[in-house]
């Protein structure tokens, strides 16, 4: 009896310290340097135009809202590109390592509708959202602004079909994604772009002197 209460204890402690050795994505604190850079790489992003993107190698070592993060895949027959959970840690430079947010794209149909419902109870209201759904398309854009956590949080959910899965058969492509990031956040005109003339910036900043924020180009992302 005492050998098997040992290997209860020694159990429970495994799981203990498995759970423990994840990163807890809201337990980082904003404008504080990151420590675990060893397990980052130099990236970018299609959604947040800030400079300071990184990939994180292993997604299998962080958690969010309690749950854990997995290194998921999926390929498509007659398709080149594979389909992954991929999370980005936004930075404020690279030099400086500060925290600022992350991106999170999840191809779990299940965990991604998880998400969602843990965001709508913690978040309320949106400040702006969108739904499109049919059979087997879906589109779900939301997004929060929240001045008591300094957050602004952009949900995007998409179910595409067209897909043909490996065995042959109709697939429908399932992908998540959510940002959350610092409040108050701008981007810079892309100076290599030769199409961002001073004279555009200028006269965008006019027509909207918020063009820049990163609330107002996430605003810009949700049809209306």
């Amino acid at each position: 009896m005492k050998k098997i209460k040992n290997l209860i204890l020694l159990i429970g402690l495994f799981i203990i310290t498995s759970c423990n050795g994840r990163t807890d994505l809201e337990t980082l604190k904003y404008n504080e340097k990151i420590a675990f850079v060893d397990n980052l790489e130099k990236d970018f992003s299609l959604y947040v135009p800030l400079e300071g993107i990184y990939r994180v190698k292993k997604i299998n070592k962080f958690k969010l809202f309690g749950i854990s993060l997995k290194d998921d895949s999926i390929k498509f027959k007659n398709e080149g590109a594979t389909y992954s959970n991929i999370l980005n840690i936004v930075v404020d430079s690279y030099k400086e390592n500060k925290y600022l947010g992350f991106e999170l794209e999840i191809i779990d149909e299940k965990l991604g509708n998880d998400f969602f419902e843990i965001l709508k109870k913690r978040y309320g209201k949106p400040l702006k959202k969108y739904e499109y759904k049919d059979d087997k398309n879906i589109v779900i854009d939301y997004l929060w602004q929240n001045k008591s956590t300094n957050q602004i949080v952009l949900f995007k959910k998409n179910a595409e079909d067209g897909h043909t899965s490996l065995n042959g058969g109709e697939a429908i492509l399932h992908q998540t994604r959510i940002i959350i990031l610092k409040d108050g956040l701008s981007a810079k005109p892309d100076e290599k772009n030769p199409r961002n003339t001073q004279e555009k910036v200028d006269a965008l900043l006019k027509s909207n002197p918020k063009a820049f924020d990163i609330l107002e180009i996430f605003k810009s992302q949700i049809q209306d």
